[in-house]
């Protein structure tokens, strides 16, 4: 059931994130962040939830902190994904953080003038959700960042360096409100099974592990490339939570939830049964051909036998400036 901070939302904006370890270079794949402290732990999980009006998924994160924390301070501060990726260094963006308790809302935390939220640690968990309250640009992904450094009064990291603590937590799209302000782009999608590329609109893209015809006799294909290498246009987003082995999927205006090994599915919220589940092959997730369909309300699947190639073209959703 969702959650009621999910249902007051107002951005147009999937929230989601991926978490990193203090000092790690990539981000971890089961979706729990950890850094050691003292004798202890300091951990975050975290929840994703699919809301209905406007094609958002939303997350917050729930940290688990050892009992020697209380009484320090988390210094967090949120940042344009692209700007700290490519120089670590970028300015702090707008917003506020809410703190949670048993679903109901305790208290919202803002930031100084330097946009920088300070978070007593009082007890051993805490439950955050951020909001963002900056410009609203298609496609802006947003991060989480913990501040380092003893100048921060009894900061919980005084000893680390600014560090990336929840990747793309919010990713900006436009919501269901910009309906009659889109036209639709034709796209066509060619992937033939065994091959080391797909094609969209004639153009080529690499597949580091191709598609295959699994032992039910589904045909399988993978799930990150066909969506991300749809047209630049269409407004789409992958998310996977490799704990729970969930995908989310934002297809144009409409979102996708999808666990692997469950024939249940939801889309927009709506249960839908698939013909066969999500499958994980070689570290990677596929969808099944026969279920694409459902992607796009006006898509059309073809197979061709011969070469082993799967045709499929739809009419996507490009939304007008």
């Amino acid at each position: 059931m969702m959650k009621k901070r999910c249902m007051a939302l107002t951005l147009a904006a999937v929230m989601v994130f991926s978490v990193t370890a203090f000092g790690a270079s990539n981000p971890a794949q089961n979706g729990k962040w950890e850094s050691a402290y003292g004798s202890g732990t300091v951990s975050a999980e975290k929840e994703m939830y699919q809301t209905l009006d406007r094609s958002i998924l939303c997350a917050d994160v729930t940290f688990a902190l050892p009992e020697n924390v209380q009484g320090k301070n988390l210094y967090l501060a949120m940042v344009d994904t692209e700007d700290w990726l490519s120089d670590g260094k970028a300015g702090f963006l707008p917003g506020s953080l809410e703190e949670w308790e048993n679903n109901d809302l305790k208290q919202i935390l803002n930031p100084n003038e330097q946009q920088i939220f300070t978070v007593p640690l009082t007890k051993d968990l805490l439950d955050l959700n951020v909001v963002y309250d900056g410009e609203r640009k298609d496609g802006k992904s947003i991060s989480l960042v913990a501040l380092g450094g003893s100048q921060y009064a009894d900061n919980l990291f005084a000893e680390s360096e600014d560090q990336l603590l929840v990747q793309d937590l919010i990713s900006l799209y436009h919501s269901v409100n910009y309906k009659n302000q889109m036209e639709t782009i034709p796209c066509t999608i060619d992937v033939t099974i065994g091959a080391d590329t797909m094609q969209v609109n004639g153009k080529s893209y690499p597949l580091d592990v191709p598609a295959y015809i699994n032992d039910a006799g589904y045909t399988m294909l993978p799930m990150r490339a066909l969506v991300e290498n749809l047209p630049e246009e269409v407004q789409k987003k992958v998310v996977w939570d490799g704990q729970s082995k969930t995908a989310l999927i934002l297809c144009g205006m409409t979102t996708y939830r999808l666990t692997a090994g469950e024939k249940e599915a939801l889309r927009n919220g709506d249960q839908v049964i698939l013909n066969t589940p999500l499958e994980i092959k070689d570290g990677r997730v596929f969808l099944p051909l026969r279920d694409m369909i459902m992607l796009w309300e006006n898509g059309k699947i073809d197979w061709d036998a011969s070469t082993k190639t799967v045709h499929i073209s739809a009419g996507m959703v490009h939304f007008l400036e």
